[in-house]
């Protein structure tokens, strides 16, 4: 008789990789089949739509999150939508199965070696981050904030394990490094997690041989990952028809990798609107793990606070520059901010569900299978419940039928008038990434005062605009247009077209002399 030994690594690694994989079949059955604009993803028509010209998108660029996307597209060519939410999925299930390691790496010790209870804790908060709304939501559509909380988790994930493991310290912030500088590559908040990890790593590193030494190497390795930025030059020298910025010289890279676009809208949310604000933060905050979650991740950090101060305050500062980050943000979907901050509140939880299972352990009626399965009903069945509605894009189909309708409406070779994002990167996705109706141009009223985008529209259909485009005034154009050809406005512009008049053709207005 064969008897089959489970690997001790396999044993410790389980609250991981079931969490994971069962994050994974959650956002694979509530993904959508194609371009949504659900959960504020109308930004996934330009991502897609650079990625499948090999252009540049909107600031600050996301060289890596490009890089994955054109990776992801290239293993579907067929459902590029698709494949785009695929990799928000993947990346948010990663991001919950290294999440779920931490918390067993960080209750462990309250457990005797062979007690699964702490698996048990770190599972519980696993699935509970993987079901809350943001988290969920962001994990179903083509965007770049699954992939940073990924970045996030990951980077706390080797900060504990070089704090665990002497004999590769300098190993683990190497990867640290170069992980942080590809992660800037993502998106730029991902450096509001280095006053925690900072605090951290001296707190745990002063004295240690080396530890000088290793910072600098880890230094050197997040300029390393930062290379990931010279896509945006060698894209837009390609002259893509979508090509933000046109990063070619120093001082349109720096306009587009600094977001001088949005310049004003970090903490620039005015007073008056701060009340509603911090209101709807309030509520995001207490349901991001389920009210009774939201209780034991207070539990949590104020245990924490007596058996890992370090580690307590570490997660503490990067709880608040997420936060702080958050609330003052002047945009509607300024809450993306807060999914780092929610994965260290689950790591609290993981802490208060520790002590719990602590005194439950005591009770030697309840086996860790009751424990389970009483846990999972008080904290995850409502989670899931509440937020399976919520998340299933399946029946979203508001962006694909605007597009079918629209592209079936166009008479040939017409100009579109578009304002608003999410019209015109739905459109941009179908007429320059999938080549349907490649006759169409695409004409961004919004865009037009700048100089790049008049001369990528240019280069694009140099039938329309003359090579002194510049010349004349968007308005002057349009009517020129109308005379020549057919011109629609996909939605209200803030725009006079003198001796022009509309009428609704379904989804577009027709604009004519």
């Amino acid at each position: 008789m064969v008897v089959l030994i489970p690997s001790p690594k396999l044993n410790t690694a389980w609250p991981g990789l079931l969490a994971g994989l069962a994050a994974l079949a959650l956002y694979a059955g509530t993904a959508p089949a194609g371009l949504t604009w659900a959960h504020n993803g109308a930004d996934g028509g330009d991502l897609l739509a650079a990625a499948l010209t090999g252009g540049v998108p909107h600031p600050t660029g996301y060289p890596t999150h490009q890089l994955l996307l054109r990776l992801a597209i290239s293993l579907a060519p067929a459902q590029p939508a698709r494949a785009g939410a695929w990799l928000s999925a993947i990346s948010a299930a990663l991001a919950v199965a290294l999440l779920t390691d931490l918390a067993r790496r960080m209750v462990r010790p309250r457990f005797a070696p062979a007690s699964q209870l702490g698996g048990i804790a770190a599972l519980l908060t696993g699935l509970a981050w993987a079901a809350s709304p943001l988290l969920w939501d962001q994990a179903t559509i083509v965007e770049v904030y699954a992939l940073n909380a990924l970045f996030c988790v990951a980077l706390l994930w080797l900060v504990w394990r070089w704090s665990e493991s002497p004999e590769a310290r300098g190993a683990w912030l190497v990867a640290a490094g170069a992980l942080f500088g590809l992660g800037l590559g993502n998106h730029l908040t991902l450096a509001l997690l280095l006053p925690g990890a900072l605090y951290y790593l001296i707190r745990r590193g002063r004295g240690r041989p080396e530890f000088r030494r290793n910072i600098a190497l880890a230094g050197l390795a997040t300029l390393a990952g930062l290379a990931v930025y010279a896509y945006l030059p060698l894209a837009a020298v390609a002259r893509p028809p979508v090509n933000w910025g046109d990063p070619v010289t120093l001082d349109r890279f720096l306009w587009l990798v600094t977001g001088r676009l949005y310049a004003a809208l970090p903490f620039g949310l005015p007073l008056s609107d701060l009340p509603a604000r911090l209101g709807g933060w309030a509520a995001a905050v207490v349901t991001a793990l389920t009210p009774l979650g939201f209780i034991g991740a207070l539990a949590g950090l104020y245990l924490l606070e007596r058996r890992l101060r370090d580690w307590w305050l570490a997660t503490l500062l990067v709880w608040l520059s997420f936060t702080a980050y958050a609330i003052g943000y002047d945009s509607a979907d300024s809450e993306a901010y807060l999914l780092p901050a929610f994965a260290v509140m689950a790591l609290w939880m993981a802490e208060g569900l520790a002590a719990l299972l602590e005194r439950v352990a005591l009770r030697p009626w309840l086996t860790a299978g009751a424990t389970l399965a009483l846990l999972s009903a008080l904290f995850l069945a409502p989670a899931f419940l509440r937020g399976w509605d919520a998340a299933d894009l399946s029946p979203h189909w508001e962006a694909e039928a605007f597009l079918q309708t629209a592209l079936a409406e166009a008479e040939p070779d017409a100009v579109i008038l578009t304002a608003g994002d999410a019209r015109t990167f739905a459109l941009w996705y179908a007429v320059y990434g999938l080549r349907v109706r490649p006759d169409l141009a695409v004409v961004n009223v919004n865009l037009y005062g700048f100089e790049w985008y008049r001369r990528a529209l240019a280069e694009t259909h140099p039938h329309l605009l003359p090579s002194d485009y510049a010349a004349a005034p968007l308005e002057a154009h349009a009517v020129r247009w109308a005379a020549e050809r057919p011109v629609y406005a996909a939605e209200e512009l803030d725009l006079t077209l003198p001796g022009l008049t509309g009428t609704r053709v379904g989804a577009l207005t027709k604009l004519s002399p």
